[in-house]
């Protein structure tokens, strides 16, 4: 006779554990190749970033690497796009909670510092620098920022359309905001501390005041 089940043991689930789909894999790898690759330029530079440093530290072929970035330049744009995710900060989201200018401000301020205080945000600067020597993969670089940019000026400007200002005010003051913050961050790479609590609300005050310097009166009154 077979073994019996030993009472009030639960059955094992022998079911297997659902397939993941081509999708899901192909994903999983090119996070892989991406992760290596940032751990590899942080490490050892742009100029020693490879395509087989990057395979060989993912764990896999350069097959898969040219199989998701056809080039090392593809690779580039794609780390700056992992390590700058500017482009998913839910201007619209803001937007449509009806909060104050101080609210807007500081919330679009955290979720900026989300980005530009991680490590790996150097990754860009990394990029940016080294590609200057590289014709081909440096106007792609800044065709690629020069969109970004753009993008999120647009999104910060319409974040303040209630306000009676001109879109040239409220762009000037998002630019100067994004600089300071890019700067801290540039700084890191020598050994500075990084931005504290205090320090991210006082570029929130500064945000603020040069936003409503070019507000109305009125406008500036009741937001005071």
């Amino acid at each position: 006779m077979g073994a019996t089940r030993a009472p009030g043991k639960p059955r094992a689930n022998l079911r297997p554990p659902p397939r993941r789909s081509q999708e899901e894999r192909s994903a999983e790898t090119r996070g892989k190749l991406i992760k290596a690759a940032i751990q590899v330029l942080g490490e050892s530079g742009f100029a020693n970033l490879t395509i087989s440093k990057a395979t060989q530290r993912a764990g896999l072929t350069n097959g898969a690497m040219q199989h998701h970035f056809p080039s090392r330049d593809d690779l580039m744009l794609a780390l700056m796009d992992a390590v700058y995710p500017v482009q998913q900060i839910p201007f619209k989201d803001i937007g449509a909670q009806n909060l104050g200018v101080r609210e807007r401000i500081s919330k679009v301020v955290d979720l900026l510092w989300g980005i530009y205080g991680r490590p790996e945000y150097l990754v860009v600067w990394d990029i940016a620098l080294g590609s200057r020597g590289d014709r081909k993969l440096w106007t792609r670089v800044r065709s690629y920022q020069k969109a970004i940019s753009a993008r999120m000026r647009e999104e910060f400007v319409a974040l303040f359309a209630d306000l009676d200002m001109t879109p040239d005010h409220v762009e000037h003051t998002f630019s100067l905001t994004i600089s300071y913050m890019r700067g801290v961050a540039l700084q890191s790479m020598f050994g500075a501390d990084r931005l504290r609590q205090a320090d991210l609300a006082m570029i929130k005050d500064v945000a603020y005041d040069l936003l409503m310097k070019g507000a109305t009166p009125r406008q500036t009154a009741a937001e005071r």
